[in-house]
């Protein structure tokens, strides 16, 4: 599946699935493609890794209110006081980048505001900061074969895991997705 997406095809609404053999800070990370702009370079958030922080303290740090026990992510290295949200695409805000497969990212006071006032997404996970890429670097790490594997998201994995099974799960769909391909 690797060799598939090395041909220029744009990863925005894909997973990426750290590949066993993968170490350092991705080892073991699933990570959501949100951005793919050939000049610009590819962002993403790593869904898989929960950070100690609450969404109800980034809420009350605006000295507003919320109930919720969610915990944030860590969304990636780059930016890491970023707040980001990854959530269904029939919930949007004034900064919403509908990014495929059902699903968008918001990026805004408004959303925060607008958790505070129980306007939440059906499925939606928050998280600090993001991964990047320059242009044309993750596909020479995807050409690899030991660095990343590339599925199609969904909501399942996206939201109704995290961890080590969210991870063992993007690698089950990247393989059948990949066997899939051949028949």
């Amino acid at each position: 599946m690797a060799d598939h997406y090395q041909t220029g095809v744009n990863l925005a609404g894909k997973l990426l699935v750290a590949h066993p053999s993968l170490s350092g800070y991705f080892s073991r990370t699933v990570i959501l493609i949100y951005q793919d702009e050939p000049k610009i370079g590819i962002s993403g958030l790593v869904l898989n890794k929960p950070t100690q922080i609450k969404v109800s303290k980034i809420v009350e740090d605006r000295n507003l209110t919320y109930e919720g026990t969610e915990h944030v992510y860590k969304g990636g290295p780059v930016n890491e006081q970023a707040i980001l949200m990854v959530h269904e695409d029939q919930w949007y805000s004034s900064n919403t980048m509908q990014i495929g497969n059902g699903l968008a990212v918001t990026s805004d006071d408004l959303m925060v505001e607008k958790l505070s006032m129980n306007n939440t997404p059906t499925a939606w996970r928050m998280t600090l900061g993001m991964s990047g890429w320059h242009p044309g670097q993750l596909q020479k790490e995807i050409a690899n074969q030991f660095g990343w594997l590339v599925c199609e998201a969904n909501n399942k994995i996206v939201f109704d895991q995290d961890g080590e099974r969210q991870w063992n799960k993007a690698i089950q769909t990247c393989m059948n997705q990949t066997i899939n391909s051949y028949f």
